[in-house]
Formats: C-alpha cells, sequence, structure tokens
C-alpha cells in the first residue's frame, strides 16, 4: 500500500522571503582585471591548438589501425572459407591428417600469426602496433576456436564414416561367408561394437544403442539367409534362420521365412516331380533292354505277381513273381539292384520282384555280351545251363570242322525244349518291336504326385511340382514322338526303295519302329507291292479342307502322310505344304492350283447343295464322301489349267465349280433312273452296271475292295469325258 513520506534528517531550504544587507560602495579594479582576461585567453588558445594536434595524430594512429585489421580479418576470413586455402573446405583425413604433420588449428593459427606479424610491421609507431595487437589476437583467437571446432566436426564425421565402413564391409564378409558360422558371428559381433561407437559419437541413448544394433544384427543375418537362398542352399536358411531368430527383428524373420519356405516348396516339389516321373520313366521311354525284359516277363508269367488263388504265383521249378525269379537267386539279384533283401517284398511287391529280375536279367547281358538269344536262355534255363551248351557247340563245331561229314549244332540246341521255345518266341516278339511299356497319360502322373505324402496338404508344392511334371512330361513325350516320326519316316522310304518288303528292312530300322505303327508299314509295304497307288479320301478332305494343318507337320510327320496318299496326290500336297510354310513361292503356271479359290468356291456350292464342307474328323462316309468330291475336282482342274495353259483365277475357278455343280448324271432307282446333279450323288446312286464295272476294273488293279469315294470318283470322270 502507499506510504506517506517522512524525513528523517534535518533539512534547511532557503527562505522565499527577500534578505535586506547594507554595503558600503566599492572602486572596481579595471587594468587589472583586463591584464588577467587576456592571459586567460592566451592559455585557452593554447589549450585548444593542443587538443587539435593531439586529435589529429589519434586519427591517423585509428585509421592505420583499422587498415591494418581490415587486411588481418581479410586473411582470417581467406584461411577459413577460400575454396582452395580455406580449413573449412577440408574434408575427412585432409582435415585430420595434415602433410606437416600439425593439427590443423594450430597450423592455420601459426599461418595467420604470421600475417598479422607481417601486418604489425607495416604500422608506423608502437601505439598503432599495440591497439592493432590488441584487437588483431582477439580475430586469431575466433579463428582458432573456428578451426578448431571444424577439426571436432570432421573427426566424428570420419570417425563415423569408417564405423559404417567397418559394418559394411562386415555385411558384404557375411554375405561370402554365409555357410561359416566362425565368419558369420565375428562380422555380428563387429557390427554391434561400431553401433555402440557411433552411439556415444551421436551422444545417443544406451535405448537407441541397443535398437540400432539389434536392427543392423537383424540386417546382417538377414543378409546371409538371402545369400544362402541365392546359393541354393534352403535347407541351410531353414536352419539358419532358427538358430538366429532371437537376434531377428520379426519384419526381417517374416521376409525370410517367405522366401525360405517358398524355395523349400520348389526343391520338395521339384523332388518329388522327379521321383515320380523316374518311377514312370520305363513306361514314358523304354530302353532296349527294359523291351527285351517286358518281352521276358510276358512269358514268364503274363505280367502277374499272384496266381489266381491270390498266393504268389509259383512255378514248378518254384520260382516266384512276375519276374519268376528263383528263391536262391533272389537275394544275389536284390543286391544286383542295389536294394536291401527282403523276402516278404520279393513274394508280395511286384515292383520289388520286377526290379530282382531286371537286374539279374541285365547282368545276363552283360555276362553274354550283349548276346541277347543267350541272356534269354541264360534267364530261363540257368547261367551254369548256357555255359554248358556253349561249351559243347564249341565242341560240335571243331568236330565238324575236322570232318566235313559231321554237322555242327548250335548252342541252343543243347538247352532243354522249354528254353528253346521261351528264346524263339522272345526273338520273334523283340524283333516285331513288342515290349514296348504302355505309355502313361498325364493323369496318371498327376494322380502319383497327389498321392505323395510329401506333398500332402502342402498346395504350393504340388503346384510346382505339377508343373515341373507337366513341362518334362510334355518335353520328354515330343521328344519321343519326333524319334518315332523319324524312324517311320525312315522305314517308309526303305520301303518304297525296296519295292515293299518291311522284313528286308535293316534290324535297326525295324527296331526303331513304334510297335504300333508295324501293322501300317507292313500294309504300305503290301500296297507298294502290288502297285495300289489309292488315297484315303477322309484325309484327302483333312488336307484340302485345312491347308494350315500342313505347315504346322513336321517333314516326318507329312511323310508318314505318304502310307495314305497316291503319289500324284503326295505330290500336290507336297507343293501345297511348301507354299503354306514359305518354302516356296505361289507360282502362276497351269501346274499351280489356286487352292485357296477352289476351297472357297467349293465349299459355297457344297453347302448349298446341302453337303458340310467340313463333315466330322473321324474317318466316317462322310468324311470320305467330302474328300472324293474334293479330291475329284482338284483333279478336274489340274487338267482343266493344263488345257488352258494358265492358273485360273477366282472367278474362273468359281465358273468351272459352277459348271461341275450343274452337271447331271443318272442316279439308280428302285424302279426306273433318274438324272440329278452329279456331285451330289452317292455311291448307291451309280446304276447297278456302271457300278460293277467299275469294281471289276479295281479288282483287275489289285483293289479288291475299292470304297465308296472311289468308286465315285472313277464314275463322275467318266461322266466328264462324255461330253
Amino acid at each position: 500500500m502507499p506510504r506517506v513520506p517522512t524525513y528523517n534528517n534535518f533539512q534547511v531550504a532557503p527562505t522565499s522571503l527577500p534578505q535586506v544587507r547594507v554595503t558600503a560602495p566599492e572602486m572596481p579594479d579595471v587594468a587589472g582585471q583586463q591584464a588577467q582576461q587576456i592571459g586567460q585567453g592566451l592559455m585557452r588558445a593554447g589549450d585548444t591548438a593542443g587538443r587539435i594536434a593531439l586529435d589529429m595524430q589519434q586519427q591517423a594512429n585509428q585509421l592505420r589501425v583499422d587498415d591494418a585489421l581490415n587486411r588481418a580479418k581479410e586473411a582470417a576470413l581467406k584461411l577459413t572459407y577460400d575454396k582452395d586455402q580455406g580449413f573449412t573446405n577440408l574434408k575427412g583425413i585432409n582435415a585430420l591428417e595434415r602433410p606437416n604433420g600439425k593439427p590443423l588449428a594450430d597450423e592455420y593459427s601459426e599461418n595467420l600469426q604470421q600475417q598479422i606479424n607481417d601486418i604489425a610491421g607495416t604500422l608506423g609507431n608502437d601505439a598503432q602496433r599495440q591497439a592493432f595487437g590488441l584487437r588483431a589476437n582477439d580475430i586469431l583467437t575466433s579463428m582458432r576456436a573456428s578451426a578448431l571446432q571444424h577439426e571436432a566436426g570432421e573427426f566424428k564425421t570420419y570417425t563415423l564414416s569408417t564405423s559404417e565402413g567397418i559394418q559394411d564391409t562386415a555385411l558384404r564378409e557375411i554375405g561370402l561367408n554365409w555357410n561359416n558360422p566362425g565368419a558369420v558371428n565375428s562380422a555380428v559381433d563387429r557390427i554391434r561394437a561400431e553401433t555402440y561407437r557411433q552411439a556415444q559419437l551421436l551422444g545417443k541413448s544406451a535405448e537407441w544403442q541397443e535398437a540400432q544394433a539389434r536392427k543392423l544384427t537383424s540386417n546382417a543375418h538377414k543378409t546371409a539367409l538371402l545369400s544362402a537362398l541365392e546359393q541354393n542352399d534352403p535347407t541351410y536358411a531353414d536352419a539358419y534362420l532358427k538358430r538366429y531368430a532371437d537376434q531377428m527383428d520379426a519384419d526381417d524373420i517374416l521376409a525370410v521365412r517367405g522366401h525360405i519356405t517358398k524355395e523349400m516348396d520348389a526343391r520338395a516339389g521339384l523332388e518329388v516331380s522327379g521321383d515320380v516321373l523316374g518311377k514312370f520313366a520305363p513306361r514314358i521311354e523304354t530302353s532296349e533292354a527294359e523291351r527285351a525284359f517286358n518281352i521276358a516277363l510276358g512269358t514268364e508269367s503274363n505280367h502277374r505277381q499272384f496266381g489266381a488263388d491270390g498266393t504268389p504265383l509259383t512255378s514248378k521249378a518254384g520260382a516266384i513273381g512276375i519276374a519268376q525269379v528263383m528263391p536262391g537267386t533272389a537275394p544275389e539279384a536284390a543286391k544286383l539292384a542295389g536294394l536291401p533283401w527282403d523276402e516278404n517284398r520279393y513274394r508280395n511287391d511286384a515292383e520289388y520282384n520286377r526290379a530282382l529280375g531286371l537286374a539279374y536279367f541285365q547282368k545276363q547281358l552283360q555276362d553274354t555280351g550283349g548276346d541277347l538269344a543267350k541272356a534269354y536262355a541264360a534267364y530261363n534255363a540257368g547261367p551254369g545251363r548256357l555255359q554248358e551248351a556253349v561249351a559243347r557247340a564249341e565242341q560240335s563245331a571243331k568236330l565238324a570242322k575236322n570232318d566235313p561229314a559231321v554237322k555242327a549244332i548250335g548252342w541252343l540246341e543243347f538247352m532243354p525244349e522249354e528254353t528253346r521255345n521261351y528264346v524263339a518266341k522272345n526273338m520273334r516278339e523283340f524283333e516285331a518291336g513288342q515290349g514296348q511299356a504302355k505309355r502313361p497319360t498325364f493323369d496318371e502322373i498327376d494322380q502319383a504326385l497327389r498321392a505323395d505324402p510329401r506333398l500332402a496338404g502342402r498346395p504350393e508344392r504340388y503346384k510346382v511340382a505339377r508343373a515341373d511334371a507337366a513341362q518334362r512330361f510334355g518335353v520328354q513325350t515330343k521328344a519321343i514322338e519326333q524319334r518315332e516320326e523319324e524312324a517311320v519316316a525312315t522305314a517308309m522310304r526303305g520301303i518304297i526303295d525296296n519295292g515293299g518288303r518291311y522284313s528286308d528292312l535293316p534290324v535297326s530300322i525295324r527296331a526303331a519302329v513304334p510297335p504300333g505303327k508295324v501293322d501300317e508299314l507292313l500294309a504300305f509295304g503290301q500296297k507298294i507291292a502290288r502297285g495300289d497307288d489309292s488315297t484315303s479320301l477322309w484325309l484327302y478332305n483333312k488336307l484340302a479342307g485345312n491347308p494350315g494343318a500342313l505347315a504346322r507337320m513336321s517333314d516326318d510327320q507329312f511323310f508318314a502322310l505318304r502310307r495314305e496318299l497316291s503319289e500324284a496326290d503326295f505330290k500336290h500336297f507336297s507343293q501345297e505344304r511348301a507354299k503354306q510354310t514359305g518354302a516356296a513361292p505361289g507360282a502362276t503356271g497351269p501346274g499351280d492350283l489356286n487352292s485357296q479359290g477352289i476351297k472357297q468356291a467349293l465349299d459355297e456350292r457344297l453347302r448349298v447343295a446341302g453337303i458340310d464342307p467340313s463333315p466330322k474328323d473321324d474317318g466316317g462316309a462322310d468324311a470320305q464322301r467330302v474328300g472324293g468330291i474334293r479330291k475329284f475336282v482338284n483333279d478336274y482342274f489340274i487338267t482343266a489349267q493344263r488345257e488352258a495353259g494358265k492358273k485360273f483365277t477366282d472367278a474362273e475357278v468359281a465358273q468351272h465349280v459352277d459348271a461341275l455343280f450343274a452337271k447331271n448324271a443318272t442316279f439308280r432307282g428302285w424302279f426306273s433312273d433318274s438324272s440329278g446333279p452329279m456331285l451330289g450323288m452317292k455311291a448307291g446312286d451309280i446304276p447297278s452296271a456302271e457300278r460293277a464295272a467299275i469294281v471289276a476294273a479295281f479288282k483287275r488293279a489289285g483293289n479288291d475292295a475299292p470304297t465308296n469315294a472311289q468308286i465315285l470318283d472313277i464314275y463322275w470322270k467318266r461322266q466328264l469325258t462324255r461330253k
């Protein structure tokens, strides 16, 4: 609250009333006063002149000092910031290790001190130097402090950079030595140590140190794991992750686990795919030894492991199972097959029994030098019996050599009758190309994949296994088909060259022919031998109605069609195929048909006539009928263009096709004959007498059973000649 003023001491103030004083009058000293005033004036004038002179001296000194200080500041700035000389542009090791061996701050302070001394030497008096020295020392101190600060900052930056470099090197070591636990642990320890060092430099907390160390350690382990996966070793990566998971972040664990699981699934899927395809391998592609053994199995057991009563199939001699392996031979056969001996499986597992038999059969092939007949004999009667027969045959040969009247007896004649029949039967079947296993379908392979316990409940593994099996099965199947097509084409060329005798082909060629094609080649040989140059009209329709199919065929696939095409038709389609594939440009002469124009015009006219130009491709009557029409029309145009001396245009083709469809012919009826469009008739529409004459002509040419389409073709051609 406000305080009332108080007085603590006595005080006296002048009175406001006038004072009254009485004095006597004085006489002034005028002369003395004047002299005094003159002296004082002169003194004041001297003082002023001195002060002016002193001020001028001080100003001159200050000007020189200011100029010197400015030069000193410029020197300090140049030593600090100049792009060539400034210490702030010195980084890293260049700032920390100077050429003269001195610390950066000392080097630059001495440099500036020298320049300051040089500047001081240019000053005119001690007062200037003293004033300059005091101020210049501040400049030197300030620059030295900046140099020390820069040196400390560069030391920190360089130390951090070195530390990070040590960590990067450790990471690279982990990537290269991912499968060396000692090297990995050492590198991880270095990474953690450098993390703590960085934390101290940056002034970070202990919590930050631990978090950063864990993060970098986790990244180090992740690097090792990814390196293991890149080296295709997911199993090692899986074990590594289990060992070091406690040192890793959750995100890194999940990321790597995803990669490992994917790789493990892929590896497991590929392994199962390989195993399943391996089991099917003898059926996918049967080797010659497998084929020979399959024939033996058919003779031995008819491919059965068990008899009609459900017990293991046992011969009178005691041989058991699908391969009819003798009990005394079975353990030896298991050893040959690389399998542990298991009597229960030998008696009840067809696959195991077969493996024993195959190994034993292959041993006989090796022992007989690949002589299949002897291998069969040894498998049936035993190698000892074979050796005895061979020895007796050699003795017989010696006797025959010394006595021309003695006939040499072959080794097979010294074998039991059962064995002789066994060998003869098996050899006939082998030379006929039999013994090929039934090729599996991919559905069978897929079912085997689904049944494998390693894929149970693992959809990703099954997906990998199925895709790999499908790809490999497709490649194998395609390669086999190509070889078989080549074998058939080679055999056909040989049959054509030798006049139709399939049996005269070399054994190597016949052995390469797929069993399913042997009958076709025999029929082709008979066709060549009797001079049958006919064409399958069903095939003709397929090729003429779909020219693009020609371009998609391999050379061997196309040549195989020669079995069902006449020489002229095969040549015709060879030319068409060459045009489709670009192997030969389209010609413009009369020998080159306007195939596309003919097909288009003919298809339209067939539809108008109520005939499907694209019948079901099943080799049936409809396909043969349309094939006969196409062949007849193409043959017509070959003749017509030759007569015209040119290749017909689309318009000309259409005119000729219309003329063909407009031509009438006589149709046979129940009570009387009638006429109608020639190309619309069927074989049954041909008058009986003419049909009989045509059939008789075919028989005279060696074709006892001409098709309806062939009969129609001849009838139509006869109609055209009756113009």
